[in-house]
Formats: structure tokens, sequence, C-alpha cells
């Protein structure tokens, strides 16, 4: 029987570090929302930083939690399913089902990814495009960095991206105009295939995810805003910078690839936003390009071995070393593409506790990255329902979607102002709106019970 639902009055007293998360006032910025059907459900504007030790005593019970959802984990809409409800404040498994049975997690996986690149690398860490110079060659290295835009970027550091147009401009102002140029790119950064374990050839065509390359301008795309992508996103950017030195009165000769002479010096760069920020970025729009950087960039940095083998190896490496049990766990990318992945849901839930309670300081980058339901993000458009619409504003999560796939996995506010931390994959699924539905509706029972 379905309890009865609490006041939200206990909305203002949070619980664990989930950073400063801007949820917006409901009703505004929905997709996709009808408020004639689904009335605004009274989110706070802000949910501010969470302190475990000041959250509500009232705890809720296995009982409560099973009596909430279990009819709806027994649906049968889920297919084979994994679900996790953590407290973050006791630790203790509120629910479980199959919890540490390895499936694949689709895009939730981005949430390990998420925690490996942050303790990896750091929060603060910036990925730089350089130009260096030897004669009349230039040579532009890439860094790694996805966000990298051919203009109008804006500041890096208040929520813009590097651009190929700025570091032209920056290059040419120490450079002479005459005999012409050479531009050779460099994408050593990464080694590796481009496309990782298990993805179809057709992916970057069909706009899912663009070659993974050291060197990228607009994800890729073969214009901006466009959704397919380029088969060399490399030879893209380094045209686009051999455009912009035109521009600026050099003459290019030719644009090939190659390795930087290293006794070239350096003669401009320009740098992405922090990790923190491509972090967020990423798992609010489930930007798979992102993600595929990030690990290669992890496993770069702590296995010497920048590819989708050392990403996933540096990423389970890292789970490892943060306490959690990673025998069962399989990684192949970042991303969460490939079917190759098999995760279980403790995993994800494990490191959203983690993130929640403040226990690695690293994470709290993560909160701020995950959608909102029925505002922003890959949930903007979900909890729309009359069942969910209660979820709208509480829940934030990351979300998964492959065929005969779906996840859901993140964090959300009981009735008495506790944050829960949950995790759901469904895999072999007969209808996948029929599972997404299932999960929201489990999401939106934890938000309106006490679970007592």
């Amino acid at each position: 029987m379905r309890r009865a639902v609490r006041r939200r009055t206990h909305r203002g007293t949070a619980v664990g570090v989930l950073g400063a998360i801007l949820l917006a006032v409901a009703g505004t910025g929905l997709a996709n929302a009808d408020s004639s059907v689904v009335p605004p459900t009274p989110a706070p504007a802000v949910l501010a930083p969470i302190v475990i030790s000041a959250q509500t005593s009232t705890v809720p019970t296995l009982l409560g939690v099973g009596t909430a959802i279990g009819p709806l984990v027994n649906a049968k809409t889920l297919g084979d399913e994994s679900v996790v409800v953590l407290d973050p404040g006791t630790s203790q498994v509120l629910f479980e089902r199959s919890g540490a049975v390895p499936r694949t997690p689709a895009s939730t996986l981005k949430l390990a990814t998420s925690a490996a690149a942050l303790n990896v690398l750091g929060p603060q860490a910036r990925i730089p495009t350089i130009v260096f110079a030897k004669g009349r060659t230039l040579y532009l290295v890439g860094g790694g960095d996805p966000t990298l835009v051919r203009q109008n970027g804006g500041d890096p550091l208040a929520g813009g991206s590097a651009s190929m147009k700025a570091l032209a401009r920056a290059s040419v102002a120490t450079l002479t105009a005459g005999k012409p140029f050479k531009v050779v790119y460099d994408t050593s950064a990464f080694t590796g295939p481009v496309l990782g374990p298990g993805w179809p050839s057709s992916f970057p065509g069909a706009g899912v995810v663009a070659p993974v390359t050291a060197l990228v301008v607009d994800g890729g795309r073969v214009r901006p805003g466009a959704l397919s992508r380029v088969a060399d996103p490399s030879r893209q950017a380094a045209e686009a910078f051999a455009a912009y030195l035109r521009g600026q009165g050099l003459t290019i000769s030719t644009v090939k690839p190659g390795v930087r002479d290293a006794t070239s010096k350096e003669l401009a760069r320009v740098e992405s936003p922090p990790v923190a920020d491509i972090v967020q970025r990423m798992l609010t729009d489930s930007e798979n390009n992102y993600a595929e950087a990030l690990a290669h960039l992890t496993g770069g940095k702590l296995l010497k071995d920048p590819s989708f083998t050392g990403g996933s190896a540096a990423t389970t490496q890292t789970l490892k070393q943060m306490g959690i049990e990673t025998s069962a766990v399989t990684i192949v990318d970042g991303s969460g593409l490939s079917r190759q992945d098999r995760v279980p849901a403790m995993v994800l839930a494990t490191v959203l506790s983690d993130m929640a309670k403040g226990a690695d300081p690293d994470l709290a980058a993560i909160a701020p990255g995950l959608a909102v339901a029925g505002l922003t993000g890959t949930l903007a458009d979900r909890f729309t329902t009359p069942q969910t619409a209660a979820g709208r504003g509480y829940v934030h999560g990351k979300t998964g979607t492959l065929t005969g796939v779906i996840s859901l996995a993140g964090t959300v506010q009981d009735a008495d102002g506790r944050v829960l931390v949950f995790a759901i994959i469904s895999n072999k699924v007969g209808s996948l709106d029929l599972a997404r539905e299932t999960m929201d509706r489990i999401a939106s029972e934890l938000a309106t019970c006490g679970c007592r």
C-alpha cells in the first residue's frame, strides 16, 4: 500500500556534499511538459551544500523503502534489472535487487569515468592545445581538449571554451608574413584505435560520437551545430587553424599530420575549462566525446596509456583505490557506448554515496553535473506524468540508453529532506518507454515517502 505523502517542510535541510546544484524555479525551462496536466513542483531555487551531520534524524527503513518501490520493481517492465538504494548518511543499503550482478550500464558508466578523471587529473586541471614553431613550420599539438571550438568560445574559466581562432590570432602575433608556412598537426597525445571496442562504424555518421582523437573542434561535427561527425576530426581541426592563419595574412602551403620536432619552441597556447567543468557538462548532456577524452587522459596520466585500453584500466584501478569492489567490473570505454561494458549497480551507487557524503572531496564536482528531473539535460523532458511529477526538481541523475538497455542513477531528497542514492540498470528490456517510466516512478516514490 502506498504511504501517505508527507508535506515537504524539511527541504531546506539537505544531506551530504552535493554542491550548489541549480534547480531553477519549477515550471521554467521545461521541455515537453504540459503544465495543464502536470502541476509545477515547488522546488527550491538552489539546493544548498549538504552536510551529513545536519540532516534530519528521520531515517528510512528497509521495510519502508521496500513497501514504496517493491511493487514497481516487481512489475516486470524492467527486464533483467538491478536496483540499489543507499542512505549516504548511515551507509545502509535500504533496497537491493541483484546489486552485485554486472550489467551493461550504458551512459551511467560516465559516473565511473568522472570519478576516475577527477581523482587522477584533478578538478582544476586544464587541457592545453599548443602551437610550436621551428623555422617556417608550425606544429599544432592537440592535448585532448574535447571542448575546443572554432570560434566564439568565450572564457574557459567562466563557462566558455577555448577556440581555434584565438589560438591562431595568438600565434600570428609573433610571426612574420612572407614565405609560406607549413602546418603539421600532432595528435600523439592519444594512441590506439579511434573507435571503441564494440562500436559500430556507423556511430560517427549517425552523430553518436566522433572518432576519438587528441585534436578536435566543435566535437568533430561536419559543421557547427550539425549532428553527423567527420571521419578525421584532427585534419578538420588543423584545416580550421590554417584557415584562420590565412585570414590573418599568412600563407600556408601544406597541412599534414606528423609529430612535433623536439627542438621547436612554444609559440602560443589555449587551455580548456577545468576538468570539473568538463565533467559537469559531460554528465548533464551525456557528451560521449567528453567522456572518451577524459578516459584517455586518465589512462595517460595514471598508466602512460592514453587509449581506450589505458583509460578503461585506469578507471577500474581508480575505483578499486576508492575502496569499491571491482571484481565484477568490465570497462572497455569511457562513455558506456559499448555493449561489452559490465558494471554492477552497487558500483554506481557507491560512487554517488561517496560523492554525497564527501568521502572524497574531488567527487563533489559530480553533483552539479547531474541532470535535474524535469528541468535540465537528459532529464529535461522526463518526470512529466502525474505518476512522476513529484520527482521534478528533487531527483538528480545520470541517464543511460542503448537498444534494450535503460539505466538511471542519482540522488533524491525524500519527504523528510533526507538525501538517498539510487542506481537502476535494466538489460533485455522489452519496452524502453515503459522501463524508463518505471525508473522515473521509482525515483518519484522515493521523493514522496519518508519510507519508515
